[in-house]
Parts: C-alpha cells; structure tokens; sequence
C-alpha cells in the first residue's frame, strides 16, 4: 500500500514516542496493581469461579426441591455442570416429569411445563420426544389470545412465565422440531407491544393492543432480562435475527470465499428456521432490542432493584447470551459476567448455598447461581447445529475444522498461529481471506512472547493497516498482558471500526486488571456513542499517567 511522505513523517514521530515509552520503568505499575487489589477478570473455566460451582452442586447433592420446576433447573445445573444422566438429582426430575404430566398436579404453573421441556430437550429429545409433546400442549393453555403467557384464568400476559415459554420454544426448534408459527410471532408481538417508552418490560405487561408504547409499572432489570430475551429468541427462531444482523457488525461467514465457508455433512442434522407469516415486521425487532439494550447500558445492576437476585442473574445470563450471539461478537471476559460472580462470591453461603429474598428458596436459587456462572445459554448456543446457531467471537468459521468434546467444548482443528505467521500474513494475504478465518477464530491465534522487531510491527499496522490487520494485531498485543503497549491499545481505542475499538478496551481490561474498566458500552456505536467513546479514552489515559507518573504524556 502507497504511503504519503506525510504520513510516513507521522508515523516516524509516532515510533519515536512509543520508543519512549517503552523504554520507562514497570515497577511504579507493578506497586500500583498489587496496591488496589483489583480483580481479575474470569471466566466460567477460572479456578475460583469453578470452586463456586462445585460448592453450589455440593449443596445441591443432599437438597431439593417439591416442586417439578424446582427439580427441573436443579437437575439442569447439574446436567450443566458436566454431570452423566444418571446422576440422582437428574433422574428424579426426568421421573417427576413423567408422574406429572399424567397428573397435572402444576396445571396452573407453565414454568413447571416449561422447564420439563427445557430440561428433557437437554437431555435426549429423542428419547423424551413423547413426554416433551404432551408438555408443549400443556403450556398452550397458557397463551393468551394477545399473544403473551400466563398463569389460567388471567387475562394479563406475565414477562416472567413468557421468558420461560419462549425458551422451551427455542429448545423445540434446535432439536429439528416446529412449535407452531402463529404461537411464536403472537408471543414476539406480544412482548413489542408490551415495552415501556424506556426500552424495559414490566413483571405483567399492559398491553395497549397496537405497538404506541405504553408506561409499564414498575419496570426493572430482571424483566428487561425476560423481555427483551424473549423477542431475541422469537425472532431468531422466525428467520428475522441471525448472527451480525441485528447490531453493530456484519455477518463475516457471508463475505468469506467459497473455500472458508462450512462444510456441510449431508447427513448432519440441520435446525430449520421457522417460515413466518409476515405478522411480525423484522424492522420493529431490531428497534425493540436497540431501545432495550440503550435502557440496560444506562440502567445495569446485579442488584435487581426488585428481588430475587438469583432469578435475574439466570435471565441476565441468556439476555447477554443471545445478544452476544446476534451481534456476533462475544467477548471473552464480559464486564457482567464478572459483577455477577463478584456477587455470587461475596453471597454464597459456607454450606455452598445462595440465598435469594424473593420466592425462590435455597436449592432453586443455588440452580440459578450455578447455571449462571456456568454461562448455561451459552454452551447450549455453542452446540453444534445449523450454521445460524453457531456464532460470535471464539468460534471459527470454517466449522469443518471443528468438533465438540463429550462435555461440549469446542475443539478446533485448526493450526495455531504465532506472531510471526501472521506477521507473514499482513504481507501475503492479498485477499485477506486467511486473517479473516483467523478473525473469526481467536484461539487459533498463539502469543506467548514477541521480539522488539515484531512489537514494531505490530504497532505499525495499528496505526496504518487495513481493518482485518488492525484488529488482529490489537489482539495480539493485548494477549500480552504487558502495560508497555497500553499506549498503543489506548490510541486503538480511536478507531473508526467498532470491532477493532472493542478489541482495544477488552485487551485495557486485560492488561490493568480491571475487568469493569472504563467502558466503551458493549453495543456502542460509533455514530451514537461517540461522547462515550472519547469520555473513556480520557479516563485510561488519567490511569495510564497514575501507574506511570514518569512517561511522557499520551498524544
């Protein structure tokens, strides 16, 4: 690529002040870590976070619950949880099913006939595939003629049982199975309809009957969690929300060449996506989740604000989950997933419990908590399916080079690569489709340590590289961990492309230590957030001067 000799002359100045820097003293910075005690980040597969859940099951092993739902998400924590179908908690949930469903002893409650479905699809739809038919015709009892799910002989729909519905739906559909178009599309137009102003849900819904948004009683983060999850899941199952499309990014798997896109085994079985009427208009979903996701970027707490804080962080878990998947971008540390096990650390009881102040008792609230930091929807996204259900960042594109493990994890076939390579890469990829599949696939990118030359280098194509290099080689930095390139990643963090300024702020996160770090938000853009943006680069660059007084101050 032609370079002016203005901008050659700018980046020589740039390389001489990072030289600068480079060369000041990290042990003001080391002081200043060991000091503050920040936390480290984590993640469902960290020591301490794992330590959590073993304590939780351990509790969950001698207690349960009466209620069928009740052993439903204790056995699913524990299916969750790596643990054989034999295991005694999940076999007495699949029996408790199977007595019930003759007696219909939970006739009022759907979150119990949810559950089941949830829980039996998990396990072995096939298998269960009767006893599964028989609950989903339970649960459309519970429909309403407008759309939303509730207890019998209400006439309000409830965000809370509706979540459940929608999910069981979702499982339905992953397994090769179709809940019924018109039940889905009335749901999803349900919850639009029932949105306050604001972009959050309340626990029932007023429903004005057309989609001029109407106040809400009463709204809190917990029904924001069910609502808006709720329409993620109803247009993703209808075909109007797909990985890419509903945010911030494009859909990379469409723009690679012939020869990066899967492979499909014509014997795999394949999830269709329900061919909807038309009642539910794809243009109204995507502003329903803008204004939802604008409402929590302002409103986030793990605190709940309206009880049962365990409750919420399951729904908070497939909320995050599913707008993770949709925007295609899912980060590896995520700022809420850490607040949550922060709480979930400081409350968890010495007998492995957690307690919850709403209607949830200990061993429910204990299923939550597990299958919180178990990332439960996530791994039930990650499993292999059809190609639309196989998104975000961690995943590679080329799905003929991976498989999953016994316990679900993803094992990719694909050749790491170093620094060096991919230094070769900038060089020879002329059609950038090999930095595209390594894109797409960030564990196949190995940095363990790099040369002064390739740390140059890698500074370089930041600043003057095409997007698919930049992103990559702030990712290659930021794997470091070292506060000398911090400078680098701040000025990345000025980036026009909203994938590469994200990189940028999850590898700050990572070098400072500080998991909640100084923003931007997870859905910015650069069209609407640009104050943010600029705020947060402000404030890593007051902490870069506080861990090193002496270096010479940023541009």
């Amino acid at each position: 690529m032609p370079v002016s000799q203005s901008l050659l002359g700018f980046r020589l100045r740039l390389c001489k002040l990072l030289a600068g820097l480079l060369r000041v003293c990290s042990l003001t910075a080391a002081a200043w870590l060991l000091s503050t005690g920040v936390s480290n980040a984590v993640t469902p597969e960290s020591p301490e976070v794992r330590e959590l859940i073993e304590k939780g099951l351990g509790y969950l092993e001698s207690h349960s619950d009466d209620r069928l739902g009740g052993k439903c998400i204790i056995a699913l924590a524990f299916h969750k949880g790596d643990r054989p179908d034999t295991h005694s908690a999940i076999a007495s949930a699949v029996s408790a099913c199977e007595d019930e469903v003759a007696s219909q002893k939970s006739a009022n409650y759907i979150y119990s006939k949810a559950l089941a479905v949830i829980l039996l699809a998990e396990l072995d739809y096939a298998k269960h595939s009767g006893l599964i038919g028989k609950y989903v015709a339970m649960m459309a009892d519970h429909q309403k003629a407008h759309g939303g799910f509730s207890y019998q002989g209400l006439k309000r729909g409830d965000t809370s049982q509706t979540q459940y519905a929608a999910l069981a739906y979702w499982e339905i559909l992953r397994n090769g199975k179709r809940p019924t178009v018109s039940s889905v599309e009335q749901c999803a137009n349900w919850c639009m309809r029932t949105q306050d102003p604001s972009g959050a849900w309340a626990y029932q819904g007023n429903d004005p009957g057309s989609f001029d948004l109407q106040e809400q009683r009463n709204v809190t983060p917990c029904m924001l969690a069910a609502g808006l999850s709720s329409v993620m899941i109803c247009g993703n199952m209808l075909g109007d929300l797909k990985p890419g499309e509903a945010g911030a990014v494009e859909s990379i798997q469409e723009e690679l060449p012939p020869e990066l896109r899967p492979v499909k085994d014509p014997n795999e079985k394949t999830i269709p996506t329900l061919q909807g009427s038309g009642a539910v208009d794809r243009s109204r979903l995507l502003a329903s989740m803008a204004l939802g996701r604008k409402w929590m970027d302002k409103n986030f707490s793990i605190d709940n604000g309206g009880g049962n804080s365990l409750y919420y962080l399951y729904s908070l878990e497939r909320y995050k989950s599913f707008d993770e998947y949709l925007l295609g971008d899912t980060p590896p540390e995520p700022e809420w997933y850490n607040k949550g096990y922060e709480f979930l650390k400081e409350t968890q009881n010495e007998d492995g419990s957690w307690e919850s102040e709403g209607h949830s008792n200990p061993p429910c609230s204990t299923a939550f908590a597990v299958l919180f930091l178990l990332r439960s929807t996530q791994r039930s996204l990650h499993k292999m399916g059809e190609g639309t259900l196989i998104g975000g960042r961690g995943l590679p594109t080329d799905l003929s080079k991976a498989s999953f493990s016994k316990s679900g994890k993803l094992v990719v076939k694909q050749k790491p690569t170093a620094v060096d390579d991919l230094l070769g890469m900038l060089n020879n990829d002329e059609d950038g489709s090999a930095l595209d599949a390594l894109i797409d696939n960030p564990a196949a990118l190995v940095v363990t340590d790099i040369s002064p030359k390739e740390s140059r280098r890698l500074e370089q194509v930041i600043h003057s590289g095409p997007p698919p290099a930049r992103l990559l080689a702030v990712r290659a930095l930021s794997r470091l961990r070292s506060l000398d390139y911090a400078p680098t990643l701040i000025y990345a963090l000025t980036d026009p492309d909203p994938r590469i300024a994200r990189e940028a702020r999850t590898g700050l996160r990572s070098v400072s230590r500080k998991f909640e770090g100084f923003g931007m938000p997870d859905n910015f853009t650069e069209k609407d957030d640009q104050a943010k943006k600029f705020e947060a680069i402000d404030k890593w660059k007051n902490w870069y001067t506080t861990v090193r007084p002496d270096a010479p101050p940023l541009p």
